[in-house]
């Protein structure tokens, strides 16, 4: 999923005040409270290390909100922090939907414009400091308020997307947060689920651009080390509200390369590995490995420049590429980790457009679609910027090597351009302000593709917050429409009904490569028990336990 990264600050200055230094001596670093040496997780430990081996080319950010995409939010914004709201991650049978959280109950206001959350009590941040409305309001503050003293330029920009629809927002007490939407708003517990709470204490003692290396929530774990490109270290919280979790630490390890993260597994030097490679899942298996593969929302569905031509205006030449990918080919390429996808949701989700047949690999009518938007074999020549790693992006080589052949069958030559992944979101986050795009006709994107409503605002919506433009250039009368009215209705089969019809408006114009959904491919050593695996991109670490560590 394209995510906001931050690209004005280097990361080095962001980590200076204590990490750079500990970095460099590889010297673990506590969140501005006492460390865990001799601490009550020592005590009481369990639940053994869980070593994972992630996608991302680098640790991310332990900011509000995290760096690195959804791996960033999965590994270690939900894991340091809490929000007001949660996903009930811990069943496997249906989408997860928000949950209480910080906030243990919420009201509605009829016109669905005004929301009262009761905050639960006895809550304490990493530093022993109260969670109260007041750290609430901090926050928002923070990403609303440009006249605050602490309102982060970064995270503002990052996480804008999640507070596009708050207008107003009050501490009536102690205990109680009002806010108050800009329109009917049924979305907003969903959009508070990426709105972590910092302790305003840290950030008010090191401030915004030291916070990264002082990190502190109240979730169910403490970052105890984070040395810069190498690993971060999380310890359990015991004083976490639900109680504490059954694992003792989680260790984190960039690993942007499949075949790394393989032998960092067979190794044992991790005993969970994202994505490695496909051609390995039989000798895993056959060591005693567990694989996990399902489908989720989740998939890699590449958006055209409309901003200029040659896919401006013109939605022959869109669905040309889209009736030339052979998707069950490229799915054999990487051992069927992955299926082909006829829209931008699955079909059984709940906003899947029913009587919307969606793309099929059909040669003979790519060309003709071809012909018929003014370009005929060995005339076009696009480029095509794609990661060459990073979260959720599958296997990025193999499967633009098959695109490249596919297009070539219809007389279309495709430049490849390859790129780091923070590079690339910058691109889609940037659109026309970005000296790459410009050149760019094609961008690789892997969305959370229906993993949340509100996700659907960045990628299909014309106008992003602050009135900029969609990224992309998509300016669609069809899908504003719908996607406005959607969350104004109370009831869900009334939102899913016009989300369904934006849905129907997106592939019949073929403003993205509907191209593959992804199975979530992850091994585990046989030692980690308890795991549930969502039908998410995120997933819940509270009862998972490794035994023997």
């Amino acid at each position: 999923m394209a995510l906001p990264f931050d690209r004005r600050i280097d990361r080095r200055a962001l980590l200076a005040g204590g990490l750079a230094t500990a970095a460099v001596a590889g010297v673990g670093l506590t969140a501005c409270g006492p460390t865990n040496s001799g601490s009550q997780s020592d005590a009481s430990a369990t639940g053994g290390t869980l070593s994972i081996a992630m996608s991302a080319a680098n640790i991310p950010f332990p900011s509000t909100p995290p760096n690195q995409g959804y791996e960033g939010y999965r590994f270690v914004g939900n894991n340091i922090y809490d929000a007001l709201t949660r996903l009930n991650l811990d069943q496997d049978k249906t989408l997860p939907v928000p949950h209480p959280s910080l906030a243990e109950k919420w009201d509605v206001s009829e016109d669905l414009k005004t929301w009262t959350f009761t905050l639960r009590k006895g809550v304490t941040f990493h530093d022993g400091t109260a969670f109260n409305a007041d750290a609430v309001i901090f926050q928002l503050d923070r990403l609303k308020n440009e006249k605050f003293k602490y309102f982060s330029e970064t995270d503002a920009a990052n996480g804008a997307t999640q507070v596009r629809y708050i207008d107003k927002y009050e501490a009536v007490d102690d205990s109680t947060v009002k806010i108050t939407c800009t329109q009917p708003y049924a979305w907003l517990h969903w959009d508070l689920l990426h709105v972590y709470m910092p302790s305003p204490a840290v950030i008010k003692k090191v401030g915004n651009d030291k916070y990264n290396a002082h990190a502190t929530g109240t979730g169910p774990f403490k970052m105890t080390k984070y040395v810069d490109g190498e690993t971060m270290e999380l310890t359990r919280y015991d004083k976490w509200w639900p109680g504490p979790v059954k694992l003792d630490k989680i260790v984190l390890y960039p690993q942007p390369e499949a075949a790394s993260r393989l032998s960092m597994l067979q190794s044992g030097q991790v005993n969970w590995a994202e994505v490695p490679t496909p051609d390995s899942i039989d000798q895993l298996k056959a060591d005693g490995d567990q694989i996990f593969m399902h489908k989720y929302p989740h998939g890699i569905m590449p958006r055209f420049n409309l901003f200029r031509k040659p896919f401006k205006g013109n939605t022959k030449l869109r669905q040309a590429l889209n009736y030339a990918l052979d998707r069950d080919g490229c799915a054999a390429l990487i051992n069927n980790v992955g299926y082909g996808a006829k829209q931008y949701v699955y079909e059984g989700h709940p906003d899947y457009a029913p009587n919307n047949p969606g793309y099929s690999y059909d040669v003979a009518k790519a060309k003709q679609l071809l012909s018929e938007s003014g370009y005929q074999p060995g005339e076009l020549t696009i480029t095509m910027g794609y990661t060459t790693g990073g979260s959720g992006n599958m296997f990025p080589d193999v499967m633009m090597q098959k695109l490249q052949a596919d297009f070539k069958a219809i007389g279309v030559a495709t430049k490849l351009v390859p790129m780091e992944w923070t590079v690339l979101i910058s691109i889609g986050l940037d659109g026309l302000n970005s000296d790459k795009w410009k050149n760019l006709d094609i961008l690789w994107a892997s969305p959370a593709a229906g993993m949340t409503p509100t996700g659907y605002n960045s990628t299909f919506m014309s106008k992003r917050p602050g009135g900029q433009a969609n990224a992309t250039g998509l300016d669609d009368p069809v899908i504003d429409k719908n996607l406005t009215l959607a969350p104004q209705q109370k009831e869900e089969k009334d939102q899913h009904a016009y989300l369904q019809k934006m849905m129907d408006q997106a592939v019949s114009q073929a403003y993205f490569l509907f191209w593959m959904h992804d199975l979530n491919l992850r091994v585990m050593s046989a030692d980690v028990k308890n795991f549930v695996e969502p039908q998410s991109w995120w997933v819940d670490f509270s009862k998972i336990t490794v035994s023997g560590s």
